[in-house]
């Protein structure tokens, strides 16, 4: 069964090439993992461009789904067919990607936001997930207290997208 990360409506096909080796959307990446959780990731030199730094990723799983969590984005790991089937996040919903505890609200209810800005932040298995605006707008609502644990697809803060100029 073919894989995919899932991050909203958007689906990046994941081919296994080998024990150290994976390419996400076209690209391949070496992987290396560190045993706690964590990953480092370059790009493959087969490639014909430059590796780059090492970037690092985050994992997490429970006994339904994967997580990978990169540059303030955290994307599902899904079997193709499955992630078809789940809703897509809407951007003027920002729900927590795992089961998570907030540690820090950053906006409040009016605050106009640009997107990629930091509302929330939460923490799970020792790591910070910064939840980020994925438009600029208004936020209309916050559905979590600082010190609350929350699960994932529950929506967190609501954002009335700006108008399109």
């Amino acid at each position: 069964m073919p894989i995919v990360f899932a991050y909203g409506d958007e689906q990046f096909p994941v081919d296994i090439v080998d024990a150290e080796r994976t390419r996400v959307n076209g690209t391949t990446y070496r992987v290396r993992s560190y045993g706690d959780g964590s990953v480092a990731i370059t790009r493959d030199s087969a490639d014909r461009q430059p590796p780059g730094p090492a970037r690092v990723a985050w994992t997490a799983a429970d006994a339904e789904t994967r997580w990978v969590f990169l540059d303030g984005v955290v994307y599902e790991v899904a079997e193709a067919q499955a992630a078809r089937r789940k809703r897509g996040a809407s951007h003027d919903a920002l729900m927590a990607p795992m089961p998570a505890t907030v540690r820090r609200i950053n906006v409040a209810v009016g605050d106009a936001v640009n997107a990629g800005d930091t509302l929330i932040v939460l923490e799970a298995m020792k790591m910070e997930l910064p939840i980020r605006a994925g438009v600029a707008g208004t936020v209309k609502a916050l559905a979590c207290r600082e010190g609350e644990l929350v699960q994932p697809g529950v929506a967190l803060v609501e954002i009335t997208a700006a108008p399109s100029p």
